[in-house]
């Protein structure tokens, strides 16, 4: 599994860094730095530096500034992660390449694994541009339990993953990736609390932010880089997302294995 897992890691990343990839990192990098840039002429400009009573009761800091930019930049990790993934065998399919996966005898968890480590070395890279620009706009790092971030920033990757497991096979189904894609991520960024505390949102809306593993997964983040607290402080929000993960792992492996066997057919049926 680990031999499959590194041929696919090193593969992607020749085709990263010498094919058209690149263009997605740069987009993914813009995406954040235009939520840091939302987020700072709002607060200034359109709110004055005021913000609702209600804001520091639901999410316990009076930072915007740092609650905003730390969402979009966690935004922009799940989403390159979400995309990256999920697309893999659709790719594959458009590439011609897919038969060959799909009848080599290699295990398909080292194939996804390769997947998941090449995603998160590209999203390191994306994370910490948009961090450091947010630091130009007033994101403070100061309290900041870094062991606690850090270990909510892996499992994240993993509730990502098993999230992208659903989305790909969604994919292939309708052999689409655009409106697949984008219309999880507008509604994933819209009530997963990436600017705003999800208690804003009609009641009717926040059960939608609720099964987003986004949702749960920034809380914890957030409470980890702004309020410094440790992980025994935000094992509610990684339960919640611990039980997401294995929601959408069973779907998703479950799917990817319907859909698999369709494509098949239709290629040798």
């Amino acid at each position: 599994m680990f031999r499959v897992a590194k041929a696919t890691f090193v593969r992607n990343t020749l085709v990263m860094m010498r094919a058209y990839p690149w263009s997605f990192v740069i987009g993914h990098i813009l995406s954040g730095v235009y939520t840091v840039l939302f987020a700072y002429f709002a607060y200034h400009y359109v709110f004055a530096g005021q913000l609702d009573g209600r804001f520091l009761h639901l999410t316990g800091t009076d930072d915007y500034l740092s609650y905003a930019i730390l969402g979009g930049a966690f935004y922009a990790f799940a989403v390159s992660t979400l995309m990256n993934v999920s697309r893999s065998l659709i790719t594959e399919l458009r590439e011609g390449t897919l038969e060959a996966v799909l009848l080599t005898p290699s295990l398909r968890r080292g194939y996804f694994l390769g997947n998941v480590a090449q995603q998160l070395m590209r999203t390191v890279f994306e994370f910490s541009v948009i961090v450091i620009v947010g630091a130009l706009f007033g994101l403070t790092l100061v309290h900041a339990h870094i062991g606690s971030a850090i270990v909510v920033w892996l499992l994240s990757t993993g509730a990502f993953f098993c999230q992208a497991l659903v989305l790909g096979s969604l994919m292939l189904r309708f052999r689409d990736t655009y409106i697949t894609q984008n219309t999880l991520f507008v509604i994933m960024g819209f009530v997963s609390g990436v600017t705003f505390p999800i208690p804003y949102l009609p009641e009717w809306l926040q059960p939608l932010g609720a099964i987003m593993p986004l949702a749960p997964a920034l809380d914890a983040f957030r409470q980890c880089v702004i309020q410094g607290k440790p992980l025994i402080a935000v094992s509610p929000q990684l339960f919640h997302m611990a039980a997401l993960s294995l929601v959408y792992l069973a779907i998703g492996v479950w799917g990817m294995r319907r859909m698999e066997k369709r494509v098949v057919e239709s290629i040798f049926g």
